[in-house]
Parts: structure tokens; sequence; C-alpha cells
């Protein structure tokens, strides 16, 4: 399925979670998600957990957590 993060399409498999989309994006990213440095909000400005389930179609932003 297709997912957008950070306006970057990424391709993922059902089932995944946010932070198996944010692993697919970047490796440096989710490691800072892990540690609390960054948050993943849905297209409606809405904070995401990690373990949330991502659905086809989804947009997502990554935004560092003090900034948030």
């Amino acid at each position: 399925m297709k997912v957008i993060l950070n306006k970057n399409e990424i391709q993922i498999f059902r089932g995944a979670t946010v932070s198996d989309l944010v692993l697919a994006y970047s490796e440096r990213s989710h490691k800072m998600l892990k540690q609390g440095k960054l948050c993943v909000y849905d297209r409606f400005g809405n904070l995401t957990e990690p373990d949330g389930p991502v659905y086809d179609g989804q947009l997502f932003w990554l935004k560092r957590a003090d900034s948030a």
C-alpha cells in the first residue's frame, strides 16, 4: 500500500504500524522517534502513537518533539 510521509510516497506492507512507516522512510528518523525526539502527526494535526495502524492513502508528518 502507499502512504505519504513528509511529502514522500512510501510503499509499505499491509498491517504496518506508524513505527514501521518511519523505519521505511529513514533509519535515522526511526531512531529519533524511539528516543522521543520526533513525533508523527496525521493530516489533521493529531499526534499518532508509534504502534498505531497505517492504512492505504494516509498522510503523515514528522516533527521535532520540542517544536510540536
